[in-house]
């Protein structure tokens, strides 16, 4: 039987619901990656995770929320951005449904790192009502399982791995391009859309894609010692990206069968 939401009857989604109440909410983006990917890529990922979960797992999984909080990259066309305020409430409200029909515990696989101050917001909200709660960024999983998959950035050499691997005919290899981070003055140096580096120190803006890349792909400095930037974006593979979601998916079915037996009394007013 499948559990994917949007397959399911409602007889279908009663009689899951007797012998599992755990519900996944896959969530990305729709934005520019650089030249060569689809705007989806954030989206499609975690959709594509998800649904793979879903074959080794017992879980309901909803379909994908597909825009995100994304307005740093509206100067590239075709991206499109929630207010974070208007996504908490989407999220709740899609979580606010689950639970009327039985759900007790609910994972967002997330694709993007612009939701996770809704995504927070949202799992302490639940918390608060007493339900089992948490969110995974999928693309911070990598390099905690080898050194070679650290993530490098926005559009790099890790997510075009992975995108080939889903769908190759929606990725333009011959447009694929290196992430060139430009910096905010000459000792002002940018780590990665947020992040700078001043002397020993890092102090934190609110920038737009324009103003650190042209190409809209960018590194992400910092965020692994394992990283190696010199990776050619177009050295990646579909194989590559197999073996990473592979690693992805069962960290995540294991990490499920942990994660139902939480269990919270809901908070007093």
């Amino acid at each position: 039987m499948t559990k994917l939401l949007q397959e399911m009857n409602w007889g279908e989604v009663k009689d899951f619901l007797i012998n599992s109440q755990v519900a996944i909410i896959p969530t990305g983006s729709t934005e520019q990656h650089g030249r060569h990917l689809p705007l989806g890529t954030d989206y499609l990922i975690a959709e594509y995770i998800s649904n793979k979960i879903a074959k080794k797992s017992n879980v309901l999984v909803t379909p994908v929320i597909p825009i995100g909080y994304a307005p740093y990259h509206t100067d590239y066309p075709g991206t499109l951005s929630i207010p974070v305020d208007v996504l908490i409430a989407y999220y709740k409200s899609v979580a606010d449904s689950l639970l009327k029909h039985g759900i007790t515990h609910i994972l967002f696989v997330n694709g993007h790192g612009g939701n996770t101050a809704a995504l927070s917001n949202t799992c302490f909200y639940l918390r608060r009502k007493g339900v089992t709660s948490a969110f995974i960024n999928w693309f911070e999983l990598g390099g905690m399982f080898n050194p070679e998959w650290s993530t490098l950035g926005h559009a790099d050499h890790f997510e075009t791995s992975v995108m080939l691997s889903i769908d190759a005919d929606s990725v333009d290899m011959k447009k694929a391009e290196m992430p060139v981070n430009k910096h905010l003055t000459e000792d002002i140096q940018v780590l990665d859309g947020e992040a700078c580096a001043y002397k020993k120190g890092v102090v934190r803006f609110s920038l737009m894609m324009k103003d650190v890349t042209d190409n809209g792909a960018i590194f992400e400095y910092g965020h692994s010692e394992h990283a190696d930037y010199s990776k050619q974006v177009s050295d990646a593979t579909a194989e590559n990206g197999e073996n990473i979601v592979e690693a992805v998916v069962d960290y995540i079915v294991d990490f499920i069968e942990e994660f139902r037996k939480i269990k919270f009394n809901p908070e007093k007013e």
